[in-house]
């Protein structure tokens, strides 16, 4: 049963991964039969139809920059790890991405106090000595 359930998350990440893609413009990345076959029909439209009129008006590495943003975290630190890669990609892409050691928004308290709450199952007070309502910083 833990298996069906692991296997249920994981396919519900990768869509929720693959709508930040297409919703930020990118979803031709994963324009391949293998991964249609688990979208329905108004997504298979939306990913024909490629782009919205104001997503497209931002620049590639600006839209990669804010799907990661948006994906949380460990796409973040996917990003920021990039930006520190010249030999790998576009410098565009690097001036982008610097941008996610500094300059990211921060995740509203409650949401992190209710995720960290479901993960250990406790309330916070049991789980720290202090908690800061107040980020210090927003980057990691």
């Amino acid at each position: 049963m833990a298996k069906i359930k692991n296997t249920y998350r994981n396919i519900k990440r990768s869509r929720e991964i693959l709508e930040v893609f297409m919703k930020h413009g990118m979803g031709y990345v994963f324009d391949l039969p293998q991964v249609e076959k688990y979208l329905n029909v108004s997504e298979r439209i939306f990913l024909k139809k490629r782009e919205d009129k104001k997503i497209i008006k931002l620049t590639l590495p600006e839209r990669f920059r804010l799907a990661l943003e948006e994906l949380g975290p460990t796409f973040i630190k996917l990003g920021q790890v990039l930006s520190t890669h010249p030999d790998l990609i576009d410098p565009d892409f690097i001036k982008e991405l610097s941008k996610l050691q500094d300059k990211v928004r921060h995740i509203p308290t409650p949401i992190i106090k209710k995720q960290l709450e479901a993960e250990f199952k406790k309330p916070v007070s049991e789980l720290f000595l202090s908690f800061s309502e107040r980020p210090i910083a927003t980057a990691s």
